[in-house]
């Protein structure tokens, strides 16, 4: 047997998923994300209590099935600073939804923030930047943050503390982190300039064997000693490599969750637009992906909880239309919108969850839409994650894309995937597409019309 256990650590839940070589999943534990806390006035994560957290989950799959290969992959802007490593005290943790006071963000931007040129890095909201994170505790600790033994990026964390390796890698190092040079393809001004560069670990390729798991992980779990622990890398970059793998042709990706990350390798360079939020990532490989993205998850989420009423009701587009009933970005941050307040024009007139739910869904699909004309989307557009269960999103999204072909990856696992096939390249997994329905719906482009008239 040759099993990889993939740990997939993301912003709302944290999966544990046993592969076969064959990619298929034996065994998936979905545990919801929900170590954060408040500490000192600052939004922390308590990874501690996540890394337990792994540790048990390792133990309990162990006793069932023979674990040849551990990978992390997670969201981004998280980071450890370590001031003892054998110790284990490090800075808390911070959250990338923690909010900064003004004064803070202000001298950051003024002083620290590098040129979007050099880093394709935008100004965004809270701690989505590493760098303003960083700064953060720069400016908190001034002249005693020569005490910081090294940063170590959020999968690599967890890799280190089975296997005692310190690693970085460019996906994450790449990814709205201000910390990487794209046109230098080396660390960017800032490290230069806060004399970072000694404190990040040395950049392995997210497919590299760190080592094997210590002793004291060996005696509190059930894992063979010749278990190999791998470098990991970031989320979407890692369900990007799935596709770019098995898929081979010209395509958008669009990979759903509590964010829905939209890239477009196709996209020409010159599209790069720092006000329009469209930026880049890096691949596993190194190399640069157009993106742009909004909380589409979390944004479903906030508008369908307004909902109160339990009387039924119609639900259609077209009854949306009939009483001008529109929801105005933005219900998350971080968006194409940002400067927008999110409200519901007509909410009165909603009377049930069915039609929260198929408003909040119409809602997604536009703002999709958006984002796919802004990176210049002409490819085949493939989804992947929790919204290939919205029928009425997918629905939307193909009257509004009708010229383009929409494949779904239906198992939903596309990251997880990803990372199971960077440490088992020769792995036989198949990638089982399916192409959705074309849809028309005659209203849809008068009411993306007036709904983009909105805004």
């Amino acid at each position: 047997m040759n099993n990889t256990l993939v740990f997939d650590i993301g912003k709302t839940h944290i999966k544990s998923i046993l592969f076969n070589f064959d990619g298929k999943i034996i065994l998936e534990y979905n545990n919801n994300q929900k170590f954060i806390k408040k500490f000192n006035k600052i939004k922390i994560i308590e990874i501690d209590k996540i890394f337990q957290l792994i540790i048990k989950k390792i133990k309990i799959i162990s006793k069932k099935f023979k674990i040849n290969k551990i990978i992390f992959t997670a969201h981004a802007s998280t980071f450890v600073l370590n001031l003892n490593d054998n110790k284990n005290i490090y800075l808390p943790v911070i959250d990338y939804e923690n909010t900064f006071d003004k004064k803070f963000e202000k001298n950051y931007l003024k002083y620290q923030k590098c040129k979007f040129s050099e880093t394709l890095t935008p100004n965004l909201p809270r701690g989505l930047v590493i760098s303003k994170a960083i700064f953060y505790n720069i400016n908190k600790m001034k002249k005693k943050f020569y005490k910081i033994q090294n940063i170590i990026f959020y999968p690599q964390y967890f890799a280190w503390k089975l296997t005692g390796v310190k690693a970085s890698e460019i996906t994450y190092l790449g990814c709205h982190s201000d910390l990487w040079s794209f046109k230098k393809k080396k660390f960017s001004t800032f490290v230069y300039k806060n004399n970072l560069e000694k404190k990040i670990p040395k950049i392995y390729k997210s497919w590299k064997k760190l080592g094997f798991p210590k002793k004291e992980i060996l005696n509190k779990t059930n894992l063979n000693d010749n278990c190999s622990i791998y470098c990991g890398g970031h989320d979407s970059s890692l369900a990007h490599y799935l596709y770019e793998k098995k898929y081979k042709k010209s395509f958008t990706l669009i990979s759903t969750g509590t964010w829905i990350v939209i890239f477009n390798k196709s996209m020409n360079s010159k599209f790069f637009d720092e006000k329009k939020k469209i930026f880049a990532k890096l691949s596993v490989s190194g190399k640069k992906l157009p993106v742009l993205r909004f909380m589409g998850g979390r944004e479903y989420s906030n508008i369908v909880k307004k909902h109160k009423n339990k009387i039924k009701s119609k639900s259609t587009i077209e009854n949306f239309l009939k009483n001008k009933i529109f929801v105005v970005p933005s219900f998350g941050e971080d968006n194409p919108f940002n400067n927008l307040k999110g409200k519901i024009i007509n909410q009165k007139k909603i009377n049930s969850f069915e039609e929260y739910s198929n408003l909040a869904s119409l809602y997604v699909a536009l703002i999709t839409d958006y984002c796919l004309e802004q990176i210049k989307s002409k490819n085949s557009i493939i989804i992947d994650g929790g919204f290939i269960k919205n029928t009425l999103f997918l629905k939307y999204l193909s009257a509004l894309r009708y010229k383009q072909n929409i494949f779904l990856n239906k198992d939903s696992h596309g990251t997880a995937v990803g990372a199971f096939l960077l440490c088992n390249k020769k792995s036989k997994y198949k990638l089982n597409l399916t192409k959705v329905r074309k849809s028309k719906i005659e209203v849809i482009n008068e009411y993306k019309k007036q709904w983009l008239n909105l805004i």
